[in-house]
Order: structure tokens, then sequence, then C-alpha cells
């Protein structure tokens, strides 16, 4: 069966976090925090989102059949919740570990609380990706479950790459790491090499493109889901670079190694180089990281290298003089804890000519020189609280702020600095409703985003912001990046199931699409089906 044929894709839906929680389910229990329990079996399952419709899954509903084979659950038969495991590691990756009884199971339902949505799996669903056994006394590796949007439906099927989470234990803390030592893989009733081929689907539509980055030779590279970089050739044809693995990769940064030209970061400590001239990106060693996502690196042989590291609410840069099996050291903590007055915490990053700089929303700015390693700081603009920030290929900084006290965007202003923030300037924004920085392209003409309650466009200013007229359209949830050749390219969240990347050569006034995950062979089956009907 291919793909574009399937029906009865699942969707998405949305729920209140109450009734998640609700319902005539077990939470199984954690068998790290609780021990093992009499009668029941530790069981591991890793589940990788290729969509940016969720932020992840949280819990996993299981379905417990006492009669194997029975078409249905008997009446008062048992249903389960696993519940994930270090939560506060991985975007799109999560694991899922429980202890469970004797029985064969399904999987139903997944829910991520953070976007209070669901996908219940429908009967071809769940037929389609198998049950799965438990059964004596042996640990049970489920291995990895890749869910993916088809156009505005989701498909859900087991990975053939990943059958076992061999790979991922060494990445979750230690305790779960021995529980399933040396467990094997495949407990599933229909073998992944046999299942949809949900997995070979989703890895020629990676969702996403972050820290969209300008090479030396024209080339664009940008940060994807399912462990690629999406690489933009010169004709604007965008291909894949792919590690081993499936965990989301969340930047890239061009260097000038004997064997890397790129170093790629991601989640549960993913540390990827690209030999020059290569076809694929190859593990690094991270020497001894703790558990927990890089979201950002930065360095070079001569300087040494700094990785942001994230677990949780804790955001720790580190230091290390080699970049392969590093020492890392702390140079740098700083707190990204949820406040119910002001929200949640960003982080930014980002290069300069002598090294880098960083900001959380509470400020200051903080900037790295590499050779004296010295940190100077500087403040935001009356101090406000950070909502954006945009450093444009000129070397312009432009910081989107707002009084805080839990008014979000509300009063925000834009300022602008070309000396890193030792002076700024205040922009008066072509818009009533603020909610972009200021971008300023190679040609020194700047570009704002607006229209919060009405049409977006892109609007235009040629002498610094002064004065502002209106350039083009432009479509609510798009996020544009301005590179050094005059280029700009963009690229939506994803959020509604399809996913585009697009140009513009004439400085956002028109903007072709150049890759998408939009499946037009399905489309055009289900236009064809629905017009039979």
């Amino acid at each position: 069966m291919t793909l574009p044929s399937l029906r009865g894709a699942a969707r998405l839906l949305a729920l209140s976090a109450t009734a998640a929680l609700t319902g005539c389910t077990t939470m199984a229990t954690d068998p790290a925090k609780t021990g093992p329990v009499a009668g029941q079996v530790p069981v591991i399952l890793s589940i990788t989102s290729n969509t940016g419709q969720v932020r992840g899954t949280d819990l996993i509903h299981l379905d417990r059949f006492d009669t194997p084979g029975a078409a249905t659950a008997a009446a008062g038969s048992q249903s389960y919740t696993l519940r994930r495991v270090a939560a506060g590691i991985g975007r799109d990756t999560a694991a899922f570990v429980g202890n469970l009884p004797p029985g064969e199971y399904e999987l139903t339902q997944f829910l991520d609380l953070g976007t209070h949505k669901s996908l219940r799996l429908g009967d071809s669903q769940r037929a389609a990706l198998g049950r799965f056994t438990v059964a004596g006394s042996t640990a049970v590796d489920l291995g990895r479950v890749i869910i993916t949007p088809l156009n505005e439906k989701v498909l859900v099927g087991q990975s053939t790459s990943l059958p076992s989470n061999r790979a991922l234990l060494p990445r979750l803390p230690a305790d779960y790491a021995r529980l399933f030592a040396g467990t094997a893989g495949q407990a599933w009733s229909v073998a992944p090499e046999a299942a949809l081929p949900v997995e070979r689907y989703a890895l020629n539509r990676p969702v996403g493109a972050d820290c969209v980055t300008e090479l030396a030779d024209g080339r664009v590279v940008a940060a994807s889901r399912l462990g690629a970089l999406l690489v933009r050739a010169t004709d604007g044809r965008w291909s894949a670079l792919r590690g081993p693995s499936l965990e989301s990769l969340l930047c890239v940064s061009p260097v000038a190694l004997p064997d890397a030209d790129l170093l790629a970061v991601g989640e549960y400590g993913t540390l990827l180089r690209h030999a020059p001239n290569g076809d694929k990106l190859i593990p690094v060693d991270t020497g001894n990281l703790p558990p927990g996502d890089l979201v950002r690196i930065e360095g070079s042989a001569g300087a040494g290298w700094y990785v942001a590291h994230r677990d949780g609410s804790a955001l720790t840069i580190f230091r290390s003089d080699r970049l392969e099996a590093g020492d890392w050291q702390v140079v740098a903590r700083e707190s990204l804890a949820f406040s119910f007055w002001h929200g949640g915490v960003g982080f930014w990053m980002w290069p300069t000519k002598d090294g880098f700089g960083y900001s959380t929303s509470a400020g200051p700015l903080r900037f790295l020189d590499f050779a004296t390693r010295q940190w100077r700081e500087r403040a935001l603009p009356d101090n406000r609280r950070l909502i954006d920030i945009r450093h444009s290929p000129t070397g312009l900084l432009s910081v989107l702020t707002s009084p805080g006290g839990g008014m979000g965007g509300i009063f925000a202003k834009v300022h602008t600095s070309l000396d890193g923030g030792e002076h700024w300037t205040a922009i008066e924004s072509p818009f009533k409703v603020v909610i972009s920085p200021v971008t300023q392209l190679a040609n020194g003409t700047m570009l704002m985003y607006g229209g919060a309650m009405t049409q977006a466009e892109l609007q235009s200013s040629t002498d610094n912001g002064k004065t502002w007229s209106r350039l083009a359209d432009y479509q609510h949830g798009q996020v544009f990046h301005a590179l050094k050749s005059g280029l700009l390219v963009d690229a939506d969240l994803g959020q509604f199931g399809i996913f585009d990347l697009r140009s513009s050569g004439d400085g956002g006034r028109h903007w072709k699409i150049e890759y998408t995950t939009f499946d037009r062979a399905f489309y055009e089956q289900q236009k064809a089906r629905d017009g039979n009907k």
C-alpha cells in the first residue's frame, strides 16, 4: 500500500488538559522512581513528531486486551497511560516508560498538554500500527514511532531505522539506561518492515527550518526535524543531509575544520558534523556533557567551542577546548522558568564579529569575546522586557520589547543598534500593534512585518525607519531571514500540517515556494473521491 492512497488518516483534535488527565485509565508507574512492581514489566517507547502542530507528546493512552487477538477490549478491561520521562528535554522526540501487567496492548491516543491537542487513532490506523505484547518478566523495548502530517491529516507508524531505543538510552537519565540495558526490540504484532512506510514518507518531507544560515558559496542551510539539515542550492532546489538518528536538529553553524564545514546540534545532546563534500552527517562524541538539548554551537579550533545546553528551565553555556569528546566546563547559567507575571522566558543566541551574544527575555544582552574570553553586558532599551531580537547581515541588532507585567506584546517598541547595544535608536513603527523587530537587508533597506488584527503585510523603509511604505501582503505565521547575498528566505511553522519554504530575490515584494510538504497526489485522490460521492 502506498501512502498517498491511505484512507482513514487521523486528525489532531483540540482537548482540555483536564480532560486529558481524566477518564477510565490507570497511570502506569515509573519503574525508575517506584522500582519493580509485582506482576508488571517495564516498557519503553519513543515517539518522534515531524510536525509543527504540536510541541511533542506528553501522554499515551493504551487499551489492554486480556485475550490475545480479541477484536475489542472486553468490558471492564483496564486501559493504561504512559507518561513522558525526562520531560525537560526533547522538543519533538519523547521517551515513555512505565510498568505494565502482562497482556496485549494497542496504542489509542497521543496527547500534547502544551498545545491542548490530541491524536486519536481510528480502527484502520491501530490495525496498521499493530499491537504489542507484554509477557514474562523481561523488559520490553518498543522502539520508535513516527508521527507525520499528510496534508491536513496525520500518519502514525513504526520506525524501521530505530526498532529499539538502544541509541537513545544513554541520552536519558542513567536509571532508565540501566532498566533496559541489553533489552532487544520487537514486541509488535506487525513487524516494522511490514507496516505502512510512514517513516520513509516522513523522511522525504521534514518539517521546519530553524537557524537559517547562508554559506560562503551561496548555499543556504537550515536545521529541521528527523535529524535533517535542509540545504538550498543556488538554483533554489532544496535537499536534505541526514544523520544516523531521528532527533530534531535545532541549529546549524558553518565552521572551518579539516573534517567539517558544518556543525549541527539538536535534541537529546545531538552533535553532528558534515565533512566537506560529504553526503551525510556524522556524530561527534559529546564528552562529559550532561543529558539535555543542544540549542546552539559557536566557536573554532583556536577559540574553543561553546554550546548552549537546555534541560527544562535551566539554560547553561558550556565551553571546551576540543570538540570531539570535549571536556565541557560551565561559563554561564540562566533560568528560563515560567513566570505567572511575565509568562514564558525566551532565549536568543547569535554570532558576532568577535564571538557571540545571547539574551533571555529579562535581559541584559551579554557578549563574549573569543580572544579575551571576557563578557560585556548591555542593557535593553529602558530596561524593558525582550520579546524578540533580530541580527541582520549588516550588523544591525533590532529588539522588540515590552514593559512586561503580563502585557505581552501590548505597548511593544522597536529599537535598533549598530554597536552591539551600547546605543539604541527608537524606530517609529508603521503598525498600531507592533509584533516584530526590524530586519535590515544587505542594501540597507529595513523591513518590518505587522498587521496583527488585519491583513498581514510587509512595510519597508529606505531612510533608517523614519518613513515607511507598504511593500507587499504577507502571511501570518511566516518568519523571514535576510541573508548577506540579498536573498530573503522565509518559512512557516507548519502549524496547520503543511510546511513551506519560500524565497524572494526582490526584497520581499514577491515570493516563490521552493519546498513544500504538500502532497498533491493525495490531494487529487481526495478530490476525486469526494467528487464521486
